[in-house]
Formats: structure tokens, C-alpha cells, sequence
């Protein structure tokens, strides 16, 4: 049994990786500030984070805390003394980061610099999974792109998360950590409470709003259905063989905006849809091999655009995020 400590663990992503490992029969840990980051909204209801964890809290620990205050965070892992470290917290979207730049910073680079710092000293063998960004890469060159393509990040919330990749290599090579760095893409699924595409793309067409789409459509994307980019993630933490990797953790296959709608519209027929320019910051994007996870890690994604989205959309029509 392993003691796993993960980071923005209440979190959208973070509360599936959770779970998989309380499944396995591990002592889990969540570290959590249960910060909300959204637009605010005179009209908006809080979600309640917590739902996210209703059918498995009491299998857990659950610590509220700040990655940034790290006397607090090095009190805690010192008396946890992990064995693995799923580090996830951090500001979550790109255009968030553009306009706080300082909170992305922080948040990103600030915190997992904290974790390092504390890591170097422990007198026991520690996993750290370091969450990075399918936004290092930029423009794609290639279609698809593998760990090993170019990056280029064009904004400020991948070229943070690039900055992290290198932190980690870093402390790894000269202080022989045992470290290993994800790059989710585009997650989609229940309990997403951060406004992301697919989400407010159902959300409004639930409610009969207008949907507002960047460009014609045509935009493509790895969209990755919370479970699967769950299961690499905990695969990569548990697994002897991601030691010292770098992984792209996606569905592995790039579909466009307008598919999305077009399986939307085959369960609620009449949407309304505005479209508009593509944001500036905005990379050309594609498919992510990965190849490198199911080969090394038996990482098996199971959930296909169509299947994913029609399961979202039930889940949605029954429950508030």
C-alpha cells in the first residue's frame, strides 16, 4: 500500500486519480486550497467541490492548503512522507493565465519549485508527477505530435508549464529525483466546474443559449474524457517504467469543434450557434501520439469522442457541474 499525495485533489482531474488509487487499496492524501477559479457572476450557484469526492471521502485525508505556503506544505509531507506526489494544483486555464500572469507564475512554476525544494531533502524514495500542458507545444508542426516534437509555447500558461518541465529536469539530474511529467489535452467530462469548451458548449446548448464558437468549427483538438486522462495519470504515478519519462496523456485522436456539435445535436436537436474569430493566443492543435504511454505503461483509453460527450450530456442533465 502506498501513501499518495495529490495536489489539487478535489479538483476536476485530481478527484478521478484520487479514486483510482483509493481503488487499489493506497492511503490518499488531498491537498487542497478548494479555490474556485471563474469569471465571477452576479447569477451564478457555487458548485460544491465536494460532490466531486461524495462516494469515497471517507477513504481519504483530506488537507486544506496552499501549495505557495510551503512551512505549512513541508510540515505536511514530513509527516505524510508520501510515496508518491500526483502535483496537479495550479491555475487551470489558459486565458486566465494571460490576464494573472503573477497567479499563473506562482501557481505553476512557484509552487512545483516548492515541492522540489522539499522533495530534495527526503530520506525516502518519492515519486513526483509533475502536470504540464499539451500548450508547451504551440503550433503543431507534425500531426501528430510526440513527446519529442518541437515546443513553442505562444501564450503565457504554456510557456509556465514549460518552464515547470525544465525545473523538473533539472532537480532530477542534479539531485537524482525520481521524477516523471504528463501533458494532458482538451479534458472534457463530469464534475468540470472551469467553464472549458465542451462543458459550456453542452451547458448553453441545455439551456437553449446561443453557443459562442472560436472560428468556423473546423478548430481541432485532442479532446480526452476525464477518466481516460485519469487513468494515465495514475498510471504514471504508479508505475516503475515512468521514471524519468515525459508523457503525453490524451485521447490520441484530434476532432474538430464542429464534430462536437454535430453529437450534441443528436441529443438535444436545436442549438443555436454564433460563430466568431479564433483568440490570438490561441495554438493550431491536433492529435497527440501516444504511443509511448500504452506501450510502456498499458495505458488504454476508452472513451471515444461520441461516447464521452453523450455520457457528459446525461450526467449534465441530472446533476448541477
Amino acid at each position: 500500500m502506498a501513501k499518495v499525495f495529490i495536489t489539487g485533489g478535489a479538483g476536476f482531474v485530481g478527484s478521478r486519480v484520487a479514486k483510482l488509487f483509493v481503488d487499489r487499496g493506497d492511503q490518499v492524501y488531498i491537498f487542497d486550497t478548494f479555490k474556485q477559479y471563474l469569471i465571477p457572476d452576479v447569477n451564478a450557484t457555487p458548485p460544491n467541490l465536494l460532490l466531486r469526492l461524495r462516494n469515497f471521502i471517507d477513504k481519504i485525508e483530506l488537507v486544506q492548503g496552499d501549495t505557495l505556503n510551503k512551512d505549512h506544505l513541508r510540515r505536511v509531507l514530513n509527516r505524510i512522507k508520501p510515496d508518491i506526489i500526483i502535483h496537479m494544483a495550479a491555475l487551470p486555464l489558459a486565458f486566465m493565465a494571460i490576464e494573472h500572469t503573477e497567479d499563473a507564475f506562482q501557481s505553476i512554476l512557484g509552487s512545483t519549485v516548492n515541492f522540489l525544494e522539499i522533495i530534495r531533502d527526503f530520506d525516502h524514495p518519492c515519486r513526483f508527477v509533475y502536470t504540464s500542458s499539451s500548450m508547451t507545444y504551440g503550433d503543431f508542426v507534425t500531426d501528430p505530435v510526440t513527446e519529442a516534437s518541437p515546443q513553442s509555447p505562444k501564450e503565457i500558461y504554456g510557456s509556465f508549464k514549460l518552464a515547470g518541465e525544465v525545473v523538473c529536469r533539472g532537480y532530477m539530474r542534479c539531485y537524482d529525483l525520481d521524477i516523471a511529467i504528463v501533458r494532458p489535452s482538451a479534458v472534457y467530462g463530469p464534475y468540470d466546474a472551469n467553464q472549458r469548451v465542451i462543458q459550456k458548449f453542452i451547458s448553453r446548448a441545455l439551456k437553449g443559449d446561443t453557443i459562442k464558437v472560436d472560428g468556423d468549427g473546423s478548430m481541432r483538438l485532442d479532446f480526452t474524457y476525464v477518466d481516460d486522462c485519469a487513468q494515465a495519470i495514475f498510471l504514471v504515478g504508479s508505475q516503475p517504467a515512468a521514471k524519468g519519462e515525459t508523457f503525453n496523456v490524451t485521447r490520441g485522436e484530434a476532432r474538430s469543434l464542429k464534430n462536437v456539435l454535430d453529437i450534441i445535436q443528436q441529443e438535444i436537436p436545436t442549438l443555436d450557434v454564433q460563430y466568431g474569430p479564433i483568440p490570438s493566443y490561441m495554438p493550431k492543435r491536433g492529435t497527440l501520439d501516444v504511443t509511448k504511454a500504452k506501450t510502456l505503461l498499458g495505458y488504454s483509453p476508452q472513451y471515444p469522442l461520441e461516447r464521452g460527450v453523450k455520457l457528459y450530456i446525461e450526467h449534465l442533465r441530472n446533476n448541477p457541474i
